[in-house]
């Protein structure tokens, strides 16, 4: 089940980062007052996917252990995971999504201060990212469930 808690994992953390993405957009949308261009969602998805993959297939992957564990410990993985999530988005994403869409070069950008607000945002955000973490790990353990129980004709 492990490569298949992987497959499961990733496939989730796709529509995951979709979600994230869309819900994002829609709330900066809300806060300027005005529609959101397209390219603050391909933006936002790229600054987020790399991090939902690496995150969510782990936890695929270990789907069975951390459905073993306490309610405390699995607040604990999902506090981590979150933190993992917003502060790889705010730093490296943010460095490598605007070299990717603006096609600039970094050395305009202020590369340390990405980096250092970036970890402070994983901080002041958890208690924000958290509740949504632990909401993805307790659906991602769901899917890999079903997907244990499921034959190969059922899929």
């Amino acid at each position: 089940m492990r490569v298949k808690g992987l497959i499961v994992g990733a496939a989730f953390s796709i529509t995951a980062a979709v979600l994230c993405t869309f819900v994002f957009g829609v709330v900066v949308s809300f806060l300027v007052l005005m529609a959101a261009t397209p390219i603050l969602y391909v933006g936002i998805f790229l600054q987020v996917i790399v991090p939902f993959i690496v995150v969510l297939s782990i936890a695929g992957a270990q789907f069975k252990k951390i459905d073993r564990v306490s309610e405390g410990r699995k607040l604990v993985i999902s506090i981590i995971m979150a933190f993992v999530v917003v502060t790889y988005a705010g730093t490296f994403g943010s460095l490598t999504t605007h070299r990717i869409v603006w096609g600039n070069e970094l050395a305009n950008l202020a590369v340390e201060d990405i980096i250092v607000w970036g970890i402070i945002y994983g901080f002041l955000l958890l208690p924000l990212a958290a509740p949504v973490g632990r909401w993805l790990l307790l659906l991602l353990v769901d899917c890999c469930k079903y997907f244990e129980d499921s034959k190969e004709g059922d899929i």
